[in-house]
């Protein structure tokens, strides 16, 4: 009856899923019509600002399009279907060929999977999947004043994430100027991976602008007739969850004196940010503004004179040669929180930092003013608005239909290799790819790492320290999935890719659709799972439609699945699965050739073809890294005289406003035999059996002292034990430290008494340093420790005692760690078998 009740809960709860919540059944709707209909011929979607209204570039390029090609199928995104600007086009057009879609309706997510192209100013959602015979072209909506993506100064790490991945999914981008071009692309870390053709053409949306009747669109628009236009279109810096009836107020009570200070002959319009113009109408003010629904660049031709702040409107109103103003408040937190990509000083009129002196301003003469700004105005003319002649909606077109080819320009001829890096925790995994980041030939390849969305200090302190050259996208947002797809996967993650449940054709074609929703057209040459326990990522990276792929082993396997933490196997669930997708791989890489037999030995059944797919290729040791960190020892400690005392200080953390708080721990006394560990607190580090030893060691030499630098589950439990055996003025649990190579120098000897390994990385750092090391003989270790640099000893305490006391009695071989030609024979070999066919 139990195994009844959970099968049968395994079965309903996709069902309820799908039933109750609206996205996931979204999702799968959108996925099914990708999966079962055909691509539309001659048809097109257009969307702007996620559907808000239907104005700007994808405005622009529609009527240019219609008036060329009627027969196509036109479909119109907005959130509002009674829009005036869509009710507009269908009085104006009457055309059976235009069809207006309700933004994220049915309809728009089957058309969606179906039109041919796809143009959208802003961006698609996440589960958007590009089809391979889809042409998704991307204009963007203006050249930035105010930084973009990564460039924000006060942003959270991934916080473009949606922007970023439109534009490595984009196959055309359609830009007003090289520096937009620029700024975009570089801003969102795609540089040198975008697959996208780029036309430089100015906005079609300029052509708005220049080549309107200013008669008609003052009579479209209803604009208050014989009097000259001013447009107040200032950006918006809150939320619109934050911003209350007190701002928009006072974004009134600004037009109102505006008027004042123009006078009769002018009427003053507030233009407010499409993302609070609901705002404005659900607090009952939308008669003083101009409605959202307003092409801004159609209503730039009726326009006289142009106040705006940090928006991009200016540089459509410059070739109109009009008095632009800019008014800025807020310009010293705004700098500090956003950042600009130009001087303020340059901009082409004058800058107002508060209402008076805005007031002051517009009252002066206008062809003065005109004048005293001509040499300003004519450098960003030439500099930023040079392809804006109205015929660029033209040219857009012709790029669209193929009938004019662009260069891929941010596109480099290098190898793209795609890492999962395994959740950037503070554990041994993270540091070897963080070490191989630097000094990885980025003349030859691009490196991507994908990190799934997850937020925490650990993880983004450990990614500050990857080569800046490193791409860093991210998974995110819900996986597009009907019944049989969660079905399918669940069967996965819990009995294997052997289930003979599993319709392994199936399961492959939807993980790969899923890898084309996460990876647009990065088109990979080479992936590689380095982190190796998280079955999600090697799910997505073994069925993944990528040349070579590749996963990596960083421990004796096995053991990780009977590891045993408080009762509970720690990998087993996950690892289950990960071993019955080992056989998609091209390569399994084990880092060191011991652990790589042993995993051979216990796993080799998973794989066809074991010999030549499961090799090693040992973890990068940055040895000028370690040494520079070992001499802040010297640098950073504090010697307090009244405990006779030394203390070594470290950097905990940076505080906003440049305060920077330290930590501190005493240095080993150098009077002492001073053993050290740098370990996780985990079973298979064997800590326990090292302190039984420990006690062994001081009842031979007192003057003895261990320090373990780590943390762990099974913190609460070592400290038990230390004090069990009366140890605590003997042994040590410094938990994590950021540098423990300053520590690390102070020492005498380095253990590392592991029931199994990878590598055993920290060896390798000790040996950087010149210390004696002790480790156990198992896979892992006894590839790196042999009789001229160590002391093997077995797993016990007695063996791991008797190592310490033959240090304390003889000494031990010790040699210096050659890390230079040691990383120069990993790389050879990393990139014979893993980055290249």
């Amino acid at each position: 009856m139990r195994k009844f009740k959970e099968i049968k809960k395994f079965i309903l709860s996709p069902i309820k899923e799908n039933l109750k919540n609206q996205r996931v059944k979204d999702n799968a709707y959108y996925l099914n019509q990708i999966r079962s209909s055909e691509i539309k011929k001659d048809s097109i979607m257009f969307e702007s600002y996620h559907g808000g209204s239907f104005t700007g570039n994808s405005y622009a390029i529609f009527r240019q399009m219609f008036r060329g090609y009627p027969h196509f199928s036109y479909y119109i995104v907005v959130k509002d279907i009674e829009d005036p600007m869509v009710i507009w086009i269908k009085k104006n057009y009457n055309s059976k060929n235009i069809e207006i879609i309700k933004y994220e309706s049915k309809r728009y997510l089957q058309l969606l999977a179906t039109c041919k192209y796809l143009v959208n100013n802003t961006s698609f959602k996440p589960y958007f999947t590009k089809r391979k015979e889809q042409i998704y072209v991307n204009t963007w909506h203006g050249t930035p004043l105010k930084t973009l993506g990564t460039d924000i100064k006060k942003t959270d790490f991934n916080s473009h994430k949606n922007t970023q991945k439109n534009l490595f999914t984009v196959d055309k981008l359609i830009m007003p100027n090289k520096f937009t071009a620029q700024k975009l692309i570089e801003s969102h870390d795609v540089n040198g991976i975008s697959n996208a053709e780029v036309g430089i053409y100015g906005n079609p949306s300029m052509d708005l602008t220049l080549n309107s009747s200013k008669q008609e669109i003052s009579e479209k628009y209803q604009l208050i007739p014989n009097k000259k236009i001013v447009l107040f279109a200032p950006t918006w810096k809150k939320s619109l969850k934050e911003t209350t009836f007190e701002d928009i107020q006072q974004l009134i009570q600004v037009v109102k004196l505006l008027q004042e200070a123009f006078g009769d002959d002018y009427h003053v319009y507030l233009k407010p940010h499409y993302l609070v113009y609901s705002k404005v109408v659900e607090l009952g003010l939308d008669k003083k503004i101009i409605p959202n629904w307003v092409d801004t660049n159609e209503l730039l031709c009726c326009v006289d004179c142009l106040i705006t702040d940090y928006s991009s409107i200016f540089f459509d109103f410059l070739p109109l040669k009009k008095p632009i103003y800019f008014y800025m408040p807020d310009k010293e937190t705004y700098e500090e929180e956003r950042g600009f990509y130009l001087e303020l000083e340059t901009l082409p009129g004058n800058i107002s930092y508060n209402l008076d002196d805005l007031l002051n301003s517009v009252k002066q003469d206008k062809e003065k003013y005109l004048n005293d700004y001509r040499n300003k105005m004519k450098n960003y003319l030439e500099t930023y608005c040079s392809f804006d002649n109205g015929n660029s909606a033209a040219k857009a077109v012709d790029f669209i239909l193929d009938h004019k080819n662009e260069p891929r320009l941010f596109k480099s001829n290098k190898r793209v290799i795609v890492f999962y890096g395994g959740g950037f925790y503070n554990n041994g995994i993270t540091n070897s790819i963080i070490n191989l980041s630097k000094v990885i030939d980025y003349e030859k390849y691009e490196i991507i790492l994908v990190e799934n969305d997850k937020i925490f200090k650990e993880k983004i302190e450990n990614m500050k320290r990857l080569d800046k050259r490193v791409h860093i996208i991210s998974k995110f947002s819900r996986t597009n999935r009907n019944i049989v797809d969660t079905i399918s996967q669940n069967l996965l993650y819990r009995q294997g890719f052997e289930s003979k449940y599993i319709n392994k054709e199936s399961l492959k074609k939807y993980f790969q659709l899923n890898f084309l929703r996460i990876f647009g057209n990065l088109d990979p040459d080479v992936i590689i799972d380095y982190g190796g326990y998280n079955k999600v990522f090697t799910a997505i990276f073994a069925f993944s439609p990528v040349k070579k792929k590749v996963i990596y082993l960083h421990n004796d396997m096995m053991s990780e699945f009977n590891k045993i933490i408080n009762g509970r196997y720690k990998h087993r669930w996950n690892l289950k699965v990960i071993f019955s997708l080992y056989d998609q791989f091209d390569k399994i890489v084990s880092v060191t050739e011991s652990a790589n037999e042993i995993n051979k030995q216990n796993l080799g059944h998973f794989i066809t073809d074991k010999e030549n797919k499961m090799i090693s290729i040992s973890n990068i040791i940055n040895g000028d890294e370690i040494k520079s960190m070992a001499k802040e020892s010297f640098n950073s400690n504090y010697f307090d005289h009244a405990t006779d005392h030394k203390y070594l200080t470290y950097q905990k953390d940076i505080i906003e406003d440049y305060k920077l708080t330290l930590e501190g721990l005493k240095a080993p006394n150098k009077n002492y035999n001073n053993f050290v560990n740098i370990a996780r607190l985990s079973p298979e580090k064997n800590h326990e059996e090292l302190i039984k030893a420990f006690k062994k060691v001081v009842k031979k030499e007192n003057m003895s002292r261990l320090y373990i630098l780590g943390d762990g589950p099974l913190k609460r439990q070592l400290s038990s034990l230390i004090k069990q055996l009366n140890l605590e003025n003997h042994v040590f649990l410094l938990g994590y430290i950021n540098n423990p190579f300053m520590f690390l120098n102070y020492c005498d000897c380095f253990i590392l008494p592991s029931v199994y390994e990878g590598q055993g990385m920290a060896i390798l750092e000790a040996q950087v340093l010149g210390l004696p090391v002790i480790g156990t003989d198992v896979p892992g270790i006894n590839s790196i420790i042999n009789d001229t640099n160590g002391i093997l000893v077995e797993r016990d305490s007695d063996s791991i005692a008797q190592g310490m006391i033959q240090y304390l009695d003889q000494g031990i071989n010790t040699k210096e760690l050659d890390y230079n030609a040691y990383n120069k024979q990993i790389l050879s070999k990393l990139c014979t078998e893993v980055f290249e066919h």
